[in-house]
């Protein structure tokens, strides 16, 4: 490898968007369900654990778990824990520690990097967004990162738009399924 292309490795960066309609469901409804930074595993299949290891609570006003808890705030830490781990195929799991930056609940959305990982990653920075959408919401997933091991951008890209569309159906399985829960 010549240095040029040594340079230009180790200046790329990964940038991208995912987005993924859900039908039916309004912003604020998905949102409520969203925007708890440590209940990933329940909208994300390949998710088994999402868990808080390092807690940063402040009274956020319309900000609040189901159980009344307030809900994480910038600072919190949450670990998670799934099947899939490109980088170590042969690893039973892939894991990963990572501090939420910001929350906006008002504008439904926030901001986390990734502290530690043995899936490949080195720096890694997201925004989930939940969005008006004329056929109901839609879930948004930005992305800045160095490039993972295991992945191309493309496949990275293709996979994350697999786990948007999964959260989105979720949503829909969720909030329109089950209209009796609604108030």
């Amino acid at each position: 490898m010549d240095h040029d292309t040594a340079r230009e490795e180790a200046a790329a960066v990964w940038r991208g968007t995912v987005r993924a309609v859900a039908s039916g469901p309004t912003p604020d409804e998905a949102w409520a369900l969203l925007g708890d930074f440590c209940s990933l595993d329940r909208w994300v299949s390949t998710v088994r654990t999402c868990r808080r290891v390092v807690e940063v609570e402040v009274e956020v006003e319309g900000a609040a778990e189901p159980e009344g808890r307030p809900a994480p705030s910038p600072g919190c830490v949450r670990y998670c824990e799934g099947p899939v781990n490109m980088a170590a195929p042969g690893e039973p799991v892939g894991w990963s520690k990572e501090r939420l930056l910001e929350t906006d609940h008002t504008g439904r959305w926030y901001s986390y990097e990734l502290l530690d990982s043995n899936k490949g990653f080195g720096r890694y920075r997201a925004t989930v967004r939940v969005e008006h959408d004329p056929a109901g919401c839609a879930v948004s997933w930005s992305f800045e990162a160095d490039p993972v091991k295991g992945w191309t951008l493309e496949g990275f890209v293709a996979f994350l738009e697999k786990l948007a569309r999964g959260v989105a159906q979720r949503l829909e399985e969720e909030i329109m399924v089950k209209p009796w829960v609604k108030n």
